[in-house]
């Protein structure tokens, strides 16, 4: 498909002027898995919007360590990203191929012009940021008060979700990272749910029961 028929079918409900802005400044590109979109502590030239595809969204301190945020999936974009820009600051998020991708890129300063022209825009923005504030929220409530087990299973519900696929292909070394926890810690923990009935472990991977 072309980027205009792309556009029309995955963003109908912006404006009509928009769509039109975002295919004439929009580039479509293809990213393969693990692939960076953004990297921390870069400049945000430009703003991914996913067609297809799951992209991961980080928070990494140059030093090895990170935390998984929350996903992007089709129609979407990052609002934190957006929001950084706004501010003229580089970003402090990590955004991801999980998967093979495709997304629209489109330059920042394109995308914050489109706040004072476009109310469908605002809503949309608003919108993501409303839903991706509350992702964090929820992270940080569940590193705080909820157990290891707990943020685990939920973890992998949230993928099972995403990719709707009873099975997740993910190392422990992976999950341990992306909660910010020893590896030795989910591989005891996993075999709990496993003892349990409550999943199924493979060669780096993960069935649901």
């Amino acid at each position: 498909m072309k980027i205009n028929e792309i556009v029309a079918e995955k963003f109908s409900f912006l404006e009509e002027n928009l769509r039109q802005e975002m295919c004439n400044y929009g580039v479509l590109k293809k990213a393969e898995p693990d692939k960076i979109i953004l990297e921390i502590r870069r400049e945000i030239e430009l703003i991914p919007f996913v067609i297809s595809g799951v992209v991961k969204v980080m928070r990494r301190d140059g030093k090895g360590n990170g935390i998984f945020l929350h996903y992007l999936t089709a129609k979407q974009t990052s609002a934190i990203a957006i929001t950084y820009s706004l501010e003229c600051k580089n970003s402090e998020i990590r955004l991801k191929a999980e998967c093979a991708i495709t997304y629209i890129a489109v330059p920042t300063k394109t995308v914050n012009s489109w706040f004072v022209k476009y109310s469908s825009w605002r809503s949309f923005y608003n919108k993501l940021n409303v839903q991706q504030t509350s992702f964090l929220i929820e992270k940080i409530n569940d590193i705080a008060f909820e157990s290891l087990e707990f943020r685990l299973l939920k973890y992998l519900e949230n993928a099972s979700l995403i990719y709707n696929d009873a099975t997740i292909n993910r190392k422990h070394f992976d999950i341990a990272r992306d909660l910010k926890v020893s590896r030795e810690a989910i591989s005891r923990v996993l075999k709990k749910l496993e003892k349990e009935e409550v999943i199924v472990l493979g060669r780096n991977k993960i069935s649901l029961n």
